[in-house]
C-alpha cells in the first residue's frame, strides 16, 4: 500500500510571539501560547453564541408569523415601514449569526452555532446582503495573488473533506467573515488569529503567500514622483544609501548614473571638494579623465576614485607607496606649499625647491634670496611669492623657473605673507619683524621675450606695485590672514589688528590675549577672527556684530580713528602650553600646541569634538586637516586620524623619521618634510597605490 504524503506545516510548531499572546481578560500579557486566544476571548465567544441563538429564534418567530399571515390572507399591518425594518433587521441578524458561526469555526469554538448558521442559510438568507457588509468597511487590502495556488480547492488530507455545507458557507461569506472578525475582535486577538492561520499553511501555500507579499512590497515610488522631487530626495542621501539605491533596480541605477548633479552634490557632502574650489576642480577633470566629453561626466568617476582612496586612508593595514626625495642643505624646512601638482619647500639654506607630486620627482631649485626663506604662498598658474630674512619679497614663475620681481622696503625679516583678491586685483600682504605690514600688487603683466628678469625695486617709492604700509603694531608681526579687502595680523604685542586694504586703514584692534600671538585665521564665511597665543588659549571675535565681543571703545591717534575691542566672543581652553598652530576646515577648527596635543572644535558653535595626544608628548610641529582626515607630526612621531570615527589609523608610516617639520595632503597624496640623521628629505606617500606595487624609486 502506497504511503500517503503528509503535508508539512513549517510554522505550526513555532509558539505565538510574546506580543500576540492573550491573557484571560483579553489584555496582552506574558503567558499563554497559540491556543490562548480561545481562552482569552472565551467570554466574548460565549456571549456571541448566546446572541446568535437568540437572533435565530427571533428570526424563526418572525418567519412563522409571516407564514401564518400569508395563509390567512390577513392584511398587512398599517405600519408597513416597521414590518420592512423588522424583516430586514432580522435578515441582517441571521447573516451576522452565520458570519460569527464561521469565525467561531476558524477560532476553534466548536460546531454548536455552525448548525444554526447552516439552517439560516438553508432558510433563505441572502448572500447579496452579506456582501454589502464587506462593502461597508473601506480599507486598502492586498490584491489577489497573481499565482494560482496548487492547493486551492483541494482539501488537505487531514481535513477529511469537511462538511460540504459548511465549506459552501465559508466560500460564500469569506469576505464578510474577514471584515467582521477584524472589526469585532480586539487588535491583539486579530493578530493572534492571523498568526494561527499562517501557522497552519503548508509549504505550497506559504510559497503563494510569500509571492503575494513580495510582489506587493515591490513598489517603485520614485516613478510616481516628478523628477525634481526625485532629485531632491536623492541629493539628501549619503553615499552608503546611494550605493543601496544603485542595487535596488535597473531604473534607479540608470537614473542615478545619468544624473551628474547628484554626483556633484556627493563630492561636496563627502567633503572631497569645497564649494569655493569647485570651479577650479571641474576644469581639471577633462585632463584627468581624457575619455569624458564634458566636465560633469567626470563627477561620478572622480567621486568613486576618491571613495576608494579614502578607504585606503582609513585602512590601518594599508601601507601607501612611499617615495623619498632629497631635501635642503639644512635639516629644518621652514615652510611648505602643496598646490596644483607642485610641492614647494623653503629653508634657511636660502633656496626654494620644487617637486612634481604627480611624477614623484624633483623639478627645479629657485635661487636668489640672500637669507633664509621663512614665508611662501602659491597663487596659481605657477606663480609663487616668498619672504626672507634678507628683508625682500620675491615673485617667482615656476613654469619659467626664474624670479620675475623683487620688492624691497621692509627693515627686517619678512616673517609671514598672504595673497588676497579684491575687485579682480590681487594683493600681496607681508608682515615683518619691523612691526609693519606692507601691501603690494601682484604683478600680472604679459611676459616679454627680451625682458631681463628679475625686475628689482629697491625702494617702495620707485615700485609701481607698492600700495602702502600698515602701521600700528608695537612688536614683530608674526602672522597674517586675509580674504577680499580684509586682512588680520597678529603680533608679539599680544594684539590683533583688522585692516581694510582698500582704504589702507585699521578697523579694529582686538585685545584680550595676555601673551604673544602665533597664529590667526580670518573666517570670512562667518565673519570671525580666530587667534592662538602663547597664553595657551584660542580666542574668537565676531567681526559682523562687534557688540557680541567685549567692551568697544573708539581710539583716536595721529592715524585714522578705529575701534578697540577688549574681550572676545568666546575663549577656547584646554591646552597647557603655547598654541602655535591653527587650521580651519568646513566642519572643524583644530589647534596644536607645544604640550603635544591637538584639539578640535565645531567650526560653527565651537563645541568640543575631539582631543588627541602624541604618545611622546613632544611639541606638535606641524599638522594638516580636512573634514575627513587629520595628519600631525612631531619629534619622532607621525599620526593619521580618521575624523569620521575619531580613531588613530596610522602611526608607523614614517617611523624612521627623527623630526616631522611640515605636512600637507590632497586627494591620494600626502607630503611630509622630514629630518633623518641630520639630513632633509621630502616624503611622498601615495594612498592610491599600495607599498608592494612598483615604486618609481628614491632620489
Amino acid at each position: 500500500m502506497r504511503d500517503v504524503a503528509v503535508p508539512e506545516y513549517p510554522l505550526l510548531k513555532i509558539p505565538v510571539p510574546y506580543q500576540y499572546r492573550i491573557r484571560e481578560d483579553g489584555v496582552q500579557g506574558s503567558g499563554g501560547d497559540g491556543n490562548s486566544l480561545a481562552v482569552g476571548a472565551g467570554a466574548t465567544v460565549k456571549r456571541r453564541r448566546r446572541e446568535s441563538s437568540q437572533v435565530v429564534e427571533e428570526k424563526e418567530d418572525c418567519k412563522r408569523a409571516r407564514v401564518v399571515s400569508t395563509a390567512a390572507n390577513t392584511p398587512r399591518p398599517r405600519d408597513g415601514e416597521s414590518e420592512a425594518g423588522c424583516e430586514s433587521g432580522a435578515e441582517e441578524d441571521v447573516r451576522k449569526a452565520i458570519l460569527l458561526s464561521a469565525a467561531q469555526q476558524i477560532l476553534g469554538a466548536g460546531p454548536e452555532t455552525s448548525s444554526a448558521a447552516v439552517a439560516a442559510v438553508s432558510s433563505g438568507a441572502s448572500a447579496s446582503g452579506a456582501v454589502a457588509i464587506a462593502g461597508d468597511v473601506v480599507e486598502e487590502t492586498l490584491p489577489l495573488s497573481p499565482l494560482a495556488s496548487p492547493s486551492v480547492g483541494t482539501p488537505r488530507a487531514e481535513d477529511g473533506g469537511g462538511d460540504e455545507n459548511m465549506r459552501a458557507v465559508s466560500q460564500m461569506y469569506t469576505n464578510d467573515v474577514v471584515s467582521m472578525v477584524r472589526s469585532e475582535l480586539p487588535p491583539v486577538c486579530y493578530k493572534n488569529l492571523l498568526f494561527q492561520l499562517v501557522s497552519s499553511l503548508d509549504r505550497k501555500e506559504l510559497s503563494d503567500l510569500g509571492t503575494l507579499i513580495r510582489d506587493n512590497l515591490k513598489r517603485d515610488f520614485l516613478s510616481s514622483l516628478p523628477l525634481e522631487i526625485v532629485l531632491k530626495i536623492l541629493t539628501n542621501l549619503s553615499f552608503s544609501d546611494i550605493a543601496q539605491c544603485l542595487r535596488t533596480c535597473k531604473r534607479w541605477n540608470e537614473l542615478i548614473n545619468s544624473t551628474p548633479h547628484l554626483w556633484r552634490q556627493l563630492l561636496l557632502t563627502e567633503s572631497f571638494v569645497s564649494k569655493e574650489n569647485f570651479a577650479k576642480y571641474s576644469s581639471r577633470l577633462p585632463s584627468k579623465y581624457p575619455q569624458i566629453r564634458h566636465e560633469e561626466d567626470g563627477y561620478q568617476l572622480d567621486f568613486l576614485e576618491n571613495c576608494r582612496v579614502l578607504q585606503n586612508w582609513y585602512n590601518p593595514d594599508f601601507v601607501p607607496q612611499r617615495t623619498t626625495l632629497r631635501g635642503h642643505m639644512t635639516s629644518v624646512v621652514t615652510c611648505l606649499q602643496f598646490e596644483d601638482d607642485y610641492v614647494i619647500t623653503g629653508a634657511d639654506d636660502k633656496v626654494i625647491r620644487v617637486y612634481d607630486a604627480q611624477k614623484k620627482q624633483f623639478m627645479l631649485e629657485l635661487t636668489g634670496h640672500d637669507g633664509g626663506v621663512w614665508a611662501l604662498k602659491y597663487d596659481g598658474d605657477g606663480v609663487l611669492v616668498s619672504g626672507s630674512t634678507d628683508r625682500s619679497v620675491r615673485v617667482w614663475d615656476i613654469k619659467r623657473g626664474c624670479c620675475t620681481h623683487v620688492f624691497k622696503g621692509h627693515a627686517s625679516t619678512v616673517r609671514c605673507l598672504d595673497i588676497v583678491e579684491y575687485k579682480n586685483i590681487k594683493y600681496i600682504v607681508t608682515g615683518s619683524r619691523d612691526n609693519t605690514l606692507h601691501v603690494w600688487k601682484l604683478p600680472r603683466e604679459p611676459s616679454a621675450v627680451t625682458q631681463e628678469w628679475p625686475l628689482v625695486y629697491n625702494t617702495p617709492e620707485e615700485n609701481p606695485y607698492f600700495v602702502g604700509v600698515l602701521r600700528g603694531h608695537m612688536a614683530s608681526v608674526r602672522t597674517v590672514s586675509g580674504h577680499g579687502n580684509i586682512v588680520i595680523s597678529g603680533s608679539y604685542d599680544n594684539n590683533l589688528m583688522v585692516w581694510d586694504i582698500a582704504q589702507m586703514k585699521c578697523l579694529y584692534i582686538l585685545t584680550g590675549h595676555t601673551d604673544r600671538i602665533y597664529s590667526t585665521i580670518y573666517d570670512y564665511k562667518r565673519f570671525r577672527c580666530i587667534s592662538a597665543s602663547m597664553d595657551t588659549t584660542i580666542k574668537v571675535w565676531d567681526l559682523q556684530n562687534i557688540w557680541n565681543n567685549g567692551t568697544c571703545t573708539v581710539v583716536t591717534s595721529s592715524l585714522a580713528p578705529c575701534t578697540k575691542i577688549s574681550g572676545s566672543m568666546c575663549t577656547l581652553q584646554g591646552h597647557t602650553q603655547l598654541v602655535g598652530l591653527l587650521r580651519l576646515s568646513d566642519k572643524f577648527l583644530v589647534s596644536a600646541a607645544a604640550d603635544g596635543s591637538l584639539r578640535g572644535w565645531d567650526s560653527n558653535d565651537y563645541s568640543r569634538k575631539f582631543a588627541y595626544h602624541h604618545s611622546n608628548l613632544s611639541a606638535i610641529t606641524t599638522f594638516y586637516v580636512s573634514d575627513n582626515l587629520l595628519v600631525s607630526g612631531s619629534e619622532g612621531q607621525f599620526n593619521v586620524y580618521n575624523l569620521r570615527s575619531g580613531k588613530l589609523v596610522h602611526s608607523n608610516i614614517l617611523r624612521d623619521a627623527d623630526q616631522i617639520w611640515s605636512v600637507n595632503f590632497k586627494g591620494r597624496t600626502l607630503v611630509a618634510a622630514v629630518e633623518k640623521d641630520g639630513q632633509s628629505y621630502v616624503e611622498l606617500l601615495d594612498f592610491g597605490i599600495a607599498a608592494n606595487a612598483e615604486n618609481p624609486g628614491n632620489v
